[in-house]
Order: C-alpha cells, then structure tokens, then sequence
C-alpha cells in the first residue's frame, strides 16, 4: 500500500506546473523563454544532397625506391584550421607545419601525453591546448604525479572535462586523484564486482582499466561479465554525474539555486561524494558500504524491489528510500553530497543521489530526463542499460509511463557526464519516429556545430524538448513520441532561425510510428570557403624522390556550449563521432603562402571533404611542397585524421654514396640575386667533369614548368658559368617572380637552388 501511494504522489508532483522551482521535478536551470515559445511558421520539408566523394587517388610504385623518412599522423585538425605535412627541399625530409598545435603546450603537457594510454592522448591534449599554461601544469602534474593504477582514471577525467571547468579553480588534481583512489578502495569492500586493469602506463601504451561483475541469469546460473572499456571511463570513472560542478562540498551549507557553487570548499570540511556517499552516514540513516556488504551479484534480472533482496540494485534502492523522503523546500541542490545531508528531494535529487550512490559502489549508472514532462530518473549497466526508478521501486519496467500512467512522452534523453545528450525516447514509448533537423547556410551548405533546439506542444505552450549539435553534414537527429506536434530552432555562430531567439518553427504535428521526417532550416549567414583552383599535378622529369600520403578521417569531434552545466552556460563539450571528413591538396610553397593569407591559389591532388586519400606524388624537387589537411570550411567540428607520410629516394641517385673519381659536380647560387634582366644577367656557376655525357642547368618556374634548359657539352675541368638573362625558350620575356635552377647529368642531380627575377 505504501508503494501505491508513493506512486499517485509522484504522478502529481511530477505534472505540477513548470514555474515555480520548489515544485518542478527536475532541478535544472530554466530553459523556456517566459510563456514558451513563440511558432511563426513550418519548417522546409528537406531531402539531403549525396554524401561526399571519397574516391582514392592512387599510383602505383615502379622502379627500385628506399624509404628516407616517414611521419605518422594522428591529430585533431579544429574547426578553421589545418595542418601540413611538406617536403622540405634543402633538406630532403619530411616535415609538419605548424610544428604543433597553435596553442602551445608546456614540458609538463608533453610528460603527461607521454604517460597517458595512448588511445586518450588525443582528446588529453586537445582539453590542455584549449587553457593556459598554469592550468595546463596543475592538471598535467596531476598526471605525472600519479603512479599506477590511478593514472588512466585521471587522464580521463582531465581529457573530458570541460576546459572551462579546469580553468575554474574548483577542481584540483588532489580531487581527481582521490576520485581514482576510491574506485579502487571501494572495490575492496564489493563481492559482486572487482576492477580489472589491462596493462601498466609502463607496459602498454593503450592499458586501460575497466570492472568485472556478477550476475544472476535466467536459468539461475551465476556468470562473471566484463563491463566495456567506454562504459567504464564514463558512467563509473567519471568524476561528474549531470549537471553539478565536482568538488569538494561542505555537506552543511545551503546550495544556492541561481549558482550551486556556494557550498564548494577545501578538505577536510568540503568532502567528495565518492567517499561520502559510500562510507558516511548521519545519525539513524544507513551506511551504503555497510549494506552491500552482502551483495554477491548486481542484479537478478527482477523487475519488483523489496527489501529481502540482496543484489546490489535493489540494496541501493532500499538504501536511497531509507535516506530520502520525496518532497522539496525551497533548496533544490545539484551536489549529490549536499542531497544526502538534505534526506529530502524529489525526483530530480533522487536521480543524481541514484548515479553517485551507484557509481560510488562501481556500478555504472546515468540519468534519463524527460524535460517537457518535468521528470528525471535512471539506468544501469548490466550486458545493456536497464531502466531504474528507486523512488517507485522499479525495476526494467520502461513502459510503466506510457502505459501504467498514462503519460505520453515527446523526447526523453541520456546526459552523458560531460553533458552529451542522446536520445532514448525509444525505449519509454510503444510508438516513437524520428525527426532530422539539417542546418544549412544562406547558399545550402551545411553549417557544423550548429545548435538544434527541439521543442513539443504542451497545451497551450510550446516548451524546450530535447537539444543537440550539428555533424560535418549540418544534421541532428532526435529520436520522439508518437502523436505530438514538434518544433524547431537553429542558432549558429552565422545567423539563427528563426531570428529571435523565443521564436520556433513548426516541423511536424502527431508524429507517427515508425516515420522518419525530415526538415532544413536556414540562416543568413554563409559558411567559410577557400579559393582554390585546382591544377594538373606537377610534372618531374627525373627518377630521384617520390612522396606517399594514405590517410583516413575515422571520426570527428562535434563540438559546442553543454546546455546544462553549473560551471558556466559557455562550457564546451567534445563528442567524438563517426565519419570524419576533411579538405586535403598539395601546392608548392608560393601557392602554400597564398593560401596561408587567404589569397586565392593553385593545388592539386584536390580530394574535396573527403573520408579518405591514398596519393603518390613523384617530387620535382625545385620547391618545398606541401600535403595540406584543411578544416577550414567547418565551424565548430574537429576532424580526427591518421594516417601515414612516407619519402622514397631512387636507388639510382647514389643517395649517400660516394661520387665515381672520374667525376665531380658542384652548383654555387647565381649573382647577383635578386636580379634585372633589363639591366644585367645573372650568372650560375657550376663544376660538372663528366665524362659520360651530357649536363644541363634547367630553370623552372614556381608551377614546375620548364622554362629553360642550357645545355653543357664542353667543359673545363674547374669552375664553368652560363648567363641567364630571363628569357625564355624562344627568347620571349619572363614575368618577374621566383624561379628555381638545378645542374643534371648522367648520374647527378644537384639541390635546388633559387632566383628571384625582378623588373
């Protein structure tokens, strides 16, 4: 009787009107401009263009060719930037330009790099590049103060969160270090689950730790399952639950609902809820630990909770029910310590008290939200997530809203700990569809990093729904209730749509299961562009050094404000996802410096947005040439490029080998230089004895063009020269500019050298 009651309770606790804070559900920050907002026409019906070509530009290898230098690419490229790998010329290796990141990271980052697992190192120094240096030692020595195995745990926690909360000061690497230190000391007191470690930071680049447990199957039996390494890292190690800042909380101290940062403190008066929750307790309430102590397994695979049950989902449900009674004043806190202290909440406390507790005894846990319908509440981790309500008791019971209560849903949503959102309305609904918003600039291209704000009909106001970030493509896709009437908004770093920011369009009324509906919105704004023109691919008449380029774009980093954060409304959020693309051309460095001031320019081997590139380029070595990765078309998104870079030098060329005695080559830079033709020559010296055949000194413009060649039959044992007055093949006039010369023979090709031709 008592479960009943506690039921029609929260049917009308939940429904309470959206106003006053002391009776919503949820405890998040207001998001609905005052009256909801306003619908002030349809949205365009949108059928999106064919993906981008990703066709492989490849040549095969002929002829006998050793491998020089190689690089390996793995970096992020951010939004509006690029990066180079290029031949240097005077040097015949292989090169990156910029050398790093633009924002220059300090000794300490590049330890910390070096001792976290590899398969994190890219997100770590992505977070540090993006906060200055002293912030960047205090959370880099967080990590190179460590030992194993608390290392991976706090590169993690470092590598995702905000840049905004690790410039804050409420953090501290004393916090994230204990963070890690708990899971393993809490793992000593658990019989159901233990942590897992594969490798060492001195073994293995990519160890990681994940958690073993032990289930109950439906035949009984009890098995030992491994917890994936991305649930582990995410919904347990995560030092962040939803929305509140992690810190040390003084337990005593009234949470401010305009700031929740007010109780933050240091220890040993402030606490952190991994230790508070699981070893503490106030007088007459139970202690967490104490009460899994018996726990053999995580779940039995029941529905229905009561208090004989010993797995440990139902323990922790009878433990939040012992601690907790469902009402609120006027203190809504985000803290799950401060919550604990309180004893009282509704269901919004209740599901950030259900993901710490679980956390804390290391199982992993999330909160599912349900803004429109001012409801919040969890799931577990168990070989899938498993819907989980301890205010009501409920277990794996998702279709109790719909069909036991009557509640019909428009979008229901997992926050992930670092404030990534994604929809679930699928599984809390009979019937869902889904709607797909793309965000498209003034001319049709699709803006990235967009914010797609969805909101529902809620008689008679429109109010906030469900949130999201553009991909490479300018879409979001929301999974939804069936039968509601949907809207939509758009605000992007080149225009908003509609224009006000109160101001939605109308997508689609009383969605049907199964449809997939899909609309575009527009902004006035147009998306950044380059002015290239793409050209043949440089000729190179002599076998001496060939340039290989394979690569691919796995993923890409959407990228943009976390909409529920306490830290700050600006927080940025990086989610990691498939089907990366990237601008990638080579150009000489004339061409490169052209396009490095935004001056139109020629490349070639152009592979426009592409997901991928296999090209053999044989050198004409005249000039630096550089492979550019360009992200200079996107906004926000970060494009994750790997790949590899290898420089060949014919067998051929006598690479390293002594010259026969019967010959010797030399090549001295012209004078004068720069020079006028209209009033003296240049002069290029040169000793070439040869006695197999012919020589040559070959000028050639910026574009590898040949534009002239003087051919050497007689020559002197010593110093030689030939005068270039700027003229062409058939004596025709030169434009002023950069030239390059070199001497050839039979079994020599000298370095490059370089004139500049003025008039």
């Amino acid at each position: 009787m008592k479960v009943k009651v506690l039921v029609v309770s929260l049917l009308i606790i939940c429904m309470c009107s959206l106003v006053y804070a002391e009776d919503k559900g949820c405890t998040h920050k207001p998001l609905n401009p005052s009256g909801g907002f306003i619908c002030v026409g349809e949205a365009e019906p949108y059928e999106p263009p064919a993906g981008p070509d990703n066709g492989t530009t490849e040549t095969g290898r002929t002829g006998n060719w050793i491998l020089i230098d190689s690089l390996g690419i793995d970096r992020y490229v951010e939004a509006g930037k690029n990066f180079s790998i290029y031949f240097d010329n005077g040097l015949d290796s292989l090169k990156v330009y910029p050398p790093d990141y633009e924002y220059p990271l300090t000794e300490a980052s590049y330890q910390a790099l070096d001792k976290a697992p590899e398969w994190l190192r890219n997100d770590l120094r992505n977070v540090l590049s993006l906060i200055n240096s002293s912030y960047q030692d205090e959370w880099a020595n967080a990590i190179n103060n460590a030992n194993d195995p608390y290392i991976d745990e706090i590169a993690f926690a470092i590598a995702h969160s905000s840049p905004r909360y690790l410039s804050s000061g409420y953090g501290s690497a004393d916090l994230f270090l204990e963070n890690a230190e708990l899971i393993y000391e809490n793992d000593q007191y658990l019989d159901y689950v233990e942590v897992v470690d594969q490798g060492t930071s001195g073994s293995n680049e990519n160890y990681y730790s994940t958690t073993k447990y032990w289930k109950e199957t439906a035949s009984k039996d009890t098995i030992q399952v491994e917890v994936p390494k991305e649930i582990y890292y995410w919904y347990i190690v995560h030092p962040k639950i939803t929305d509140e800042i992690p810190a040390y909380i003084n337990p005593n101290v009234v949470e401010s609902n305009s700031t929740h940062n007010n109780n933050i403190t240091d220890p040993p008066v402030g606490v952190f809820w991994r230790n508070y929750l699981f070893n503490h307790a106030d007088a007459g309430y139970p202690v967490l630990k104490d009460m899994l102590a018996n726990c053999e397994i995580v779940w039995n695979g029941e529905q229905n909770v009561n208090p004989t049950q010993t797995h440990a989902a139902a323990v922790i449900t009878n433990w939040i029910n012992e601690c907790m009674s469902f009402t609120s004043g006027y203190e809504r806190p985000h803290q799950p310590v401060r919550i604990l202290r309180k004893h009282i909440g509704r269901c919004g406390e209740y599901a950030d008290l259900t993901a710490a507790a679980s956390r804390a005894a290391l199982i992993p846990c999330t909160s599912i939200l349900a803004i429109s319908h001012d409801h919040t509440w969890n799931e577990f981790w168990e070989e899938g997530w498993v819907s989980w309500e301890p205010v009501n008791n409920m277990l794996d019971t998702p279709l109790t809203y719909e069909n036991g209560w009557g509640w019909s849903f428009g979008s229901v949503f997992e926050i992930r700990s670092d404030g990534w959102i994604s929809s679930v309305s699928g599984t809390y609904s009979d019937g869902s569809a889904t709607i797909t918003i793309y965000a498209l600039d003034s001319q049709g291209n699709p803006i990235d990093g967009a914010e797609v704000l969805l909101a529902v009909l809620s008689d008679p106001y429109i109010y906030w729904d469900n949130y999201g970030l553009t991909d490479n493509e300018g879409k979001f896709c929301f999974t939804v209730g069936e039968g509601r009437h949907y809207y939509a908004r758009i605000d992007t770093d080149i225009g908003s749509s509609p224009p006000n920011p109160n101001q939605v369009y109308s997508v689609v009324n009383n969605t049907v299961n199964g449809q997939n509906y899909t609309y575009s919105l527009s902004v006035s704004g147009t998306m950044p562009s380059l002015d290239w023109t793409s050209i043949d691919v440089p000729e190179d008449d002599v076998d001496d050094y060939r340039l290989e380029i394979d690569f691919t774009v796995p993923s890409q980093i959407v990228s943009g404000p976390i909409l529920m954060d306490d830290v700050s409304s600006s927080s940025e959020l990086y989610n990691k996802e498939n089907g990366g693309i990237i601008d990638y051309f080579m150009t000489d460095e004339t061409n490169f410096t052209w396009y490095l001031i935004e001056n139109p320019f020629e490349c070639f081997n152009l592979l426009p947005a592409t997901q991928q590139g296999a090209l053999t380029f044989d050198i004409p070595i005249y000039s630096d040439w550089y492979c550019i990765f360009s992200n200079d078309r996107h906004l926000n998104n970060l494009q994750n490029v790997y790949g590899s870079a290898k420089l060949y030098s014919y067998e051929e060329t006598g690479i390293d080998e002594p010259q026969v005695e019967q010959t010797s080559f030399s090549l001295l830079q012209n004078y004068p230089n720069p020079f006028n033709p209209d009033k003296i020559g240049t002069t290029i010296s040169f000793s070439a004895t040869d006695p197999h055949g012919l020589s040559q000194i070959r000028i050639y413009n910026v574009k590898g063009q040949l534009v002239k060649n003087f051919e050497l039959r007689t020559l002197n044992s010593e110093l030689n020269s030939v005068v270039w007055d700027g003229t062409g093949m058939n004596g025709n006039k030169l434009p002023a500019g950069i030239y390059f010369y070199r001497l050839i023979s039979n079994d020599f090709v000298s370095k490059t050298k370089k004139i500049v031709l003025i008039r």
